[in-house]
């Protein structure tokens, strides 16, 4: 039995719906079947390739929120500048919460001054 993840499937379904797509149609773009986006629409986790592969297909996928509600391993280099560091300043008890503060902050303004269309 494959595993289930209610928020993985809210995704899955939240995204063909803000799309106006049937699973036909996102199966057409990304080579994924029809049948496996309704299995995943239903909370069907898919392997790693799978999300790689549709979030690749689709700019509206994040592969990093797909892989949280999947219960995998988020891909740094995938993550936007902020969140990475947010991310990464999460387990770091000896920085105060104001120091944690400034950090972003000082992220944001590169990210707002050196920053692509795409966030990178």
């Amino acid at each position: 039995m494959s595993k289930v993840s209610g928020a993985f499937g809210d995704i899955i379904k939240s995204f063909l719906q803000r799309n106006n797509l049937t699973f036909r149609a996102a199966a057409f773009a990304s080579s994924v079947s029809a049948a496996y986006w309704k299995d995943m629409s239903d909370g069907r986790i898919p392997s790693e390739d799978v999300i790689v592969k549709i979030a690749s297909c689709f700019d509206d996928l994040d592969e990093n929120d797909l892989r949280t509600a999947a219960g995998y391993a988020l891909d740094p280099a995938k993550m936007d500048a902020v969140r990475a560091v947010e991310f990464a300043l999460r387990g770091q008890e000896s920085i105060p919460a104001e120091g944690k503060k400034q950090i972003l902050d000082f992220v944001k303004q590169m990210k707002e001054h050196y920053g692509t269309k795409d966030g990178e």
